[in-house]
């Protein structure tokens, strides 16, 4: 019976041990590095067609009007070429934020077409908020210059 109890232990520990290192390796392969996967894939050139006019506070940066963006011309152009014209254009769209206005940098102009003057804002209206919470004019909760009713 004591040779049947000490196998039994040597099984025992023979499980722990193969557990153990099951378990260490598990450890090592969650903490390896994996390959690193690229955030975005890189944006896409498209076309737009569009008034390009220089902007009004700067006549040296142009501005393209188109159906759905507003943005800032950088890239490959000629400004004689395409200013106060019609425009079809390719070319990468970098969304704007709140303090840099969207620009899209041209890969080719394709087509200049007739005269135009048609202008946009490039940066989106900004809130004015009044004091602590960027509250909006009109929601202090009266009209200006109303006096209570009692």
């Amino acid at each position: 019976m004591a040779a049947k109890s000490a196998t039994t232990v040597r099984l025992m520990l023979a499980a722990i041990a193969v557990c153990g290192v099951v378990a260490a390796i598990t450890v090592a392969a969650a903490q390896s590095p994996t390959a690193a996967q690229p955030d975005t894939a890189p944006p896409a050139e498209a076309k737009y067609s569009g008034c390009v006019v220089p902007l009004e506070a700067d006549k040296d940066i142009l501005v393209i009007n188109t159906a759905t963006v507003c943005a800032k011309l950088t890239g490959k152009f000629t400004a004689a070429d395409v200013a106060g014209h019609e425009v079809d254009l390719s070319g990468v769209l970098t969304a704007g934020t709140s303090t840099t206005p969207a620009s899209i940098s041209v890969n080719s102009v394709t087509n200049v077409g007739k005269s135009c003057s048609s202008s946009c804002a490039l940066l989106p209206p900004r809130k004015r908020g009044l004091g602590k919470g960027g509250q909006l004019p009109g929601k202090e909760g009266g009209t200006p210059g109303a006096a209570p009713q009692h």
